[in-house]
């Protein structure tokens, strides 16, 4: 159970590194995120896109590397 602990922390630390450095690019560039609509409401531009992927994706590092996780009862 400690060594898939231990495989899903490491995926979410990696998928979480992945997604800052697209979510850093793509506010740097916004041009390579598409605009797309969500049916009756209009897509947020694409910084604030990009801004809500980078924090949710350093949110994803932390939580990967065990620094968002609450602490184990005894």
């Amino acid at each position: 159970m400690k060594t898939l602990h231990r495989i899903i922390g490491v995926l979410m630390v990696v998928g979480g590194l992945a997604g800052a450095l697209a979510c850093t690019w793509a506010l740097v560039d916004p041009s390579i995120m598409s605009p797309t609509s969500l049916g009756a409401f209009d897509a947020p531009s694409p910084r604030w896109r990009a801004a809500f992927g980078l924090v949710f994706s350093i949110a994803l590092l932390l939580f990967g590397g065990g620094k968002l996780r609450h602490r184990e009862l005894p």
